[in-house]
């Protein structure tokens, strides 16, 4: 599970992306790779709807992982995300990758011949 926030109406809110945000992206979207091309591509309407949905899915799983980890849960917004942010800025999109994809950097434990452990990045 991977958790970020998103800042909308000065206030900080929990993105989420769970096994079930996971399994609804992949229903809204027809497979996670397709996320990218339906947020970057086509009109502005069709990219300020996938980023919508994206967000309105993340942000329901952040309010459950916020509930259930006994943090402050954070008020429902007024209205659709995409009608607080500037969706053509780029901060929405880098928002909802950073959650999906998470930390790419990993450590890596190996064991020398010598048996002592070292770390190393993959």
């Amino acid at each position: 599970m991977r958790v970020s926030t998103i800042e909308l109406l000065g206030k900080k809110y929990p993105l989420c992306f769970s096994l079930t945000a996971a399994t609804e992206m992949e229903e809204a979207f027809g497979g996670l790779d397709n996320l990218s091309e339906r947020m970057t591509g086509g009109s502005l309407a069709q990219q300020a709807g996938a980023i919508n949905t994206a967000l309105e899915i993340l942000l329901k799983a952040g309010r459950v992982y916020a509930s259930a980890s006994g943090m402050e849960v954070p008020e429902e917004l007024p209205c659709s995300p995409s009608d607080l942010i500037d969706v053509t800025d780029g901060e929405a999109v880098k928002a909802i990758f950073s959650t999906v994809t998470g930390d790419t950097e990993r450590e890596v434990e190996t064991v020398p011949p010598n048996g002592e452990a070292a770390q190393s990045p993959a």
